[in-house]
């Protein structure tokens, strides 16, 4: 505690403020303080603004959801040993994507660098690496780890093919940044769809033809079959099917808004059509909120197991947090504001009421975090394999383990540089067999990647 927080203090402060001068003199005279002490400067704490900041923290406590029945609590034991791969690492690390079907990790670097390492071996040397014209911010691993699908800072669309470790095909139809992008095999397996986000307020999607053993049968990336052009820049953006009828739907986030956008993916009907993309709805993610713009939700990360899960890292400010919502997928038919011919303004309030407790409902978890974050950072979550909890990344160096069941911090893993800023993270299985084993992979502004694995010794305690 800073000293001019110590209680005595803050009272001194507020006796001479209120001009209570004999109680004051006393208390000086009691506490063992100089009466400079009693004197407030602008910035100073004192009793109204310590009672200010309570009360904005119990009404942020007030949307606040956890305890949620169907979630499974944290399973230990979890990563937490750190182990620094062989890697030559002289910039910041900027994204970090693992495959677990081919126990393979990418790395990229702000030097324009990609490597790829294996995930589970104690020897990390990268198996193969590459240059872009400029920094890849996201990658993507393709048909078990042979082919990898990324994208740039100069807004290009690359695929590399990781086995003769050479560039099959790139495209630029971003104008800035790309910066992720999704992917989702066809279920004809003939076609593998791709979804590029860019920061010039677009999000392209691809059709890349497969052969029989779904690797790309062109040397060319096809224009893109439809392009989503938005009032502000995408965020972040998920391929998920409707479990009830198999409908596949794009679902993404946008700056400012506080929105899920869902736009329905049509099929061809015959060899002359194309894939269509069509605006199916959205899902507002603070109903009740009165707020113009209450946040942006900056990262998406469907559940491991169940599809209809989302998990959702925003860009609230001190302090990241965590929603876990239920997707709500829009139906066939559009949504009827009232069943009246003519409906009323009143009948027309309860239907948006209506429509308001169902997506306040769909949210399972809200939390704060407490991993600390500005307007310039960029918002990471990853699940555990088994769906019991997440990790989000932090600027002051830390990546956090929030349980998915009660929404508290339950593990605080602390190698990268203190105050340095952790920029991404992955989390999955590598290994297979009786080599699996659940890891967490980190890269940061400290210019350094750290692989977190189980600690065997406290696992075999612990049995």
């Amino acid at each position: 505690m800073a000293n001019d927080q110590l209680p005595a203090i803050l009272v001194a402060r507020f006796l001479k403020a209120r001009h209570f001068t004999q109680t004051l003199e006393v208390f000086l005279r009691e506490a063992n303080l100089s009466e400079s002490l009693a004197t407030t400067n602008p910035g100073d704490w004192t009793l109204e603004k310590l009672v200010e900041e309570k009360l904005q923290f119990d009404t942020s406590l007030n949307f606040e959801r956890k305890d949620n029945d169907a979630a499974q609590a944290w399973t230990r034991p979890a990563p937490s040993i750190s182990r620094e791969p062989e890697l030559q690492i002289s910039t910041n690390v900027l994204s970090i994507r693992g495959d677990p079907l081919s126990d393979t990790l990418s790395i990229t670097t702000a030097d324009n660098a990609c490597s790829c390492i294996a995930g589970s071996a104690d020897t990390s040397h990268p198996t193969t690496s590459f240059r872009a014209d400029s920094p890849i911010l996201s990658t993507r691993f393709l048909q078990s780890g042979k082919f990898l699908l990324s994208t740039s800072m100069s807004g290009k669309i690359m695929l590399h093919d990781l086995v003769s470790q050479r560039l099959i095909a790139e495209r630029r139809d971003h104008t800035r940044w790309a910066v992720n992008v999704a992917e989702h095999i066809l279920a004809d397996h003939r076609n593998c769809l791709i979804a590029s986000v860019g920061w010039d307020q677009k999000i392209h999607v691809y059709a890349i033809p497969l052969d029989s053993n779904l690797s790309p049968l062109d040397k060319d990336i096809p224009p893109p079959v439809h392009t989503i052009t938005l009032p502000s820049n995408p965020e972040s953006v998920v391929f998920v099917k409707n479990p009830d009828t198999s409908a596949l739907y794009l679902v993404f986030s946008r700056r400012d808004s506080s929105f899920l956008y869902y736009y329905r993916v049509d099929f061809p009907s015959s060899a002359q059509s194309t894939i269509t993309l069509t605006d199916s709805g959205r899902q507002n993610l603070a109903p009740h909120s009165n707020a113009w713009v209450a946040f942006t939700p900056s990262a998406l990360a469907l559940h491991p197991r169940d599809p209809t899960l989302l998990a959702i890292a925003t860009s609230h400010l001190p302090h990241l947090r965590v929603i876990i919502v239920r997707l709500l997928f829009p139906s066939a038919e559009p949504y009827n504001i009232s069943d009246s011919a003519n409906p009323t303004p009143a009948s027309m309030a309860r239907a948006s009421l209506a429509l308001q407790d169902r997506e306040d409902a769909a949210i399972t978890l809200q939390v704060t975090t407490l991993a600390p974050q500005t307007p310039y950072s960029t918002p990471q979550i990853a699940w555990r394999p088994d769906g019991s909890g997440l990790w989000v990344n932090g600027d002051d160096g830390v990546v956090r383990g929030v349980e998915a069941k009660t929404g508290k911090v339950v593990a605080q893993l602390q190698a990268h540089e203190a105050g340095s800023k952790v920029r991404t993270i992955w989390a999955g299985r590598v290994g297979q067999g009786e080599n699996s084993k659940e890891i967490l992979v980190s890269g940061g502004f400290d210019r350094k990647v750290f692989i977190w694995e189980v600690d065997t010794n406290s696992s075999s305690n612990s049995n």
